[in-house]
Order: C-alpha cells, then structure tokens, then sequence
C-alpha cells in the first residue's frame, strides 16, 4: 500500500514538473516574440517590466504548487 501511494506521488510530482517545463518553454517563447517586435528603447523596458512579473507570477504559483505536493507527500 505505501509502494503505490509513493508512486501516486513520483507520477504527481513528474506531471507538475512536466507542466512547469511546458509553462517556461511557452514564456520563453512568447517573450522572444515580443522581443523581436520591439521597434523603441522605451517599449524595450515595458516589455522587461511586463515579462518578468508574469515571471514572477509564474514562479510563485509553481513554488506554492510543489509546496503543496511535499507537504502531501509527506502527510
């Protein structure tokens, strides 16, 4: 019974990581996008600034998300 809860959790714990590594190669993307349309400096900075609180966001959601995890795992 503990060998198929532990692999319950090994499965979960892959399919965030999956989805975390879908997540940051779509923001990558996205963000190469809109750095390739930049047509001023100042647009330049507004795109940073826009880029990286979506980054920011992103990392926090994925931290609480694999915090959750552990703490299921470990319960």
């Amino acid at each position: 019974m503990i060998y198929l809860h532990a692999t319950a959790n090994v499965r979960a714990y892959q399919a965030k990581l999956l989805e975390m590594a879908q997540a940051n190669m779509t923001f990558a993307f996205e963000f190469s996008q809109r750095l390739a349309t930049i047509r001023s400096p100042v647009e330049f900075f507004t795109v940073i600034a826009e880029f990286t609180s979506k980054r920011i966001g992103m990392f926090g959601k994925y931290s609480k998300e694999m915090a959750e995890l552990s703490t299921k795992r470990t319960a």
